[in-house]
């Protein structure tokens, strides 16, 4: 577990995420930080942070063909995944960021890393970090 004291310290070790994992999985509350991870996920890649915003509402964003960003908060049915496009696109990304993951089981992971957030205060936040492979199955 790390313990993490700005949002400036934030946004560095999420920048060196993109360097350790491919996807990531991130689980906290709401405001525990997760698109600011996806952010520092991004600029760590090469990407322009600023582009990088929650897709609450469209599900998933594209930062060119290097990031996929998901949103799973209101996706209740594994067949959602299917009807909105997003599986197909999972298959598609190298470097993927999921919030609120679900239907894990289902989507083909090789290896990912589940990233949890805890809010302790305002600025500072606890980082636990665990790495899952997974059998590919269907």
């Amino acid at each position: 577990m790390v313990r993490i004291q700005s949002p400036e310290a934030m946004f560095e070790f999420w920048k060196q995420l993109a360097k350790e994992h491919k996807i990531l999985l991130l689980q906290g509350e709401l405001g525990a930080g997760k698109t600011l991870l996806a952010k520092g996920f991004a600029q760590g890649l090469g990407l322009d942070p600023h582009h990088v915003q929650s897709p609450t509402y469209a599900y998933l964003q594209t930062h060119g063909n290097r990031l996929l960003h998901i949103d799973m908060y209101r996706i209740n049915e594994y067949s959602e995944l299917v009807e909105k496009g997003i599986l197909a696109q999972i298959q598609e990304y190298d470097h993927i960021v999921i919030e609120w993951p679900k239907f894990i089981e289902r989507l083909w992971l090789s290896s990912y890393a589940v990233i949890t957030i805890e809010k302790i205060s305002e600025d500072e936040r606890e980082v636990k970090i665990s790495e899952q492979l997974t059998v590919k199955s269907e």
